[in-house]
Formats: C-alpha cells, sequence, structure tokens
C-alpha cells in the first residue's frame, strides 16, 4: 500500500462544539434543532450564507405538505417546522396543499435553528 506523508503544522482551532452539523438543508437544521434541544452546544455551519440547503440554494419552491383525509401527522421537528412557516406567512394555501414559499424559508429557518448556544456560522 502507498502512503502519502505530510508534513505537520499547527491549525488554529477558531471555535469548539459538541455537536458540529455541517449543512443547513432539512436534514441538518432538524440535526442541529435537536441536538440543540437536548442542551448540547451545537453549531451549524452553512457554505452558502443562507439555511434551507437545496430548498434556498437550488430554487425548489416545489416542496409542499399534501393534506389528504388519511394523512398520518408523525409529528417532530418536521412537523413544528411546517407549523412555524404558516405562522410566519411562508407558506402558499392551494386546497389540499401548503406550498413553501422557497424565499421566505430564508427568513424562516434561522428563527426555528436559534438557541441559547452559539449563533449559527454562515
Amino acid at each position: 500500500m502507498k502512503h502519502i506523508e505530510e508534513p505537520a503544522r499547527k491549525i488554529p482551532v477558531m471555535e469548539e462544539t459538541d455537536v458540529l452539523v455541517v449543512g443547513s438543508g432539512p436534514g441538518g437544521l432538524a440535526a442541529a434543532i435537536a441536538a440543540a434541544r437536548e442542551g448540547v452546544d451545537t453549531m451549524l455551519v452553512e457554505r452558502w450564507g443562507s439555511f434551507g440547503g437545496n430548498i434556498t440554494q437550488a430554487l425548489v419552491g416545489s416542496m409542499a405538505w399534501y393534506r389528504y383525509e388519511k394523512t398520518v401527522e408523525t409529528g417532530g421537528i418536521g412537523v413544528e417546522f411546517e407549523k412555524r412557516a404558516k405562522e410566519l406567512g411562508a407558506t402558499i394555501s392551494s386546497d389540499l396543499v401548503q406550498y413553501l414559499d422557497d424565499e421566505t424559508l430564508n427568513y424562516v429557518a434561522p428563527i426555528m435553528a436559534a438557541s441559547p448556544n452559539p449563533p449559527p456560522s454562515l
């Protein structure tokens, strides 16, 4: 097996945290919120300057919550996010569907991610 040898170097530590979540798409947001709620020091980092992942960066404005007669609500952060988005006017209603306004998500996501822990790093 070949090996590559690199010289040792000192790298400054800018921040310390118990949980580091990289990427603020739906999964990253949920992971960061859940960790912060458990009381651990949590940091959420996003390289693109706004939360939401593909919903905001790839302009995927078609994310929708469908409500049919036998829809099963499972609860959790996803349902909380839907409720908060509705309260803040970040959804567009159309019969049985609630569409997420991807532009307003840039406002809703940081509110959902807010915690007593250090602020998310963008």
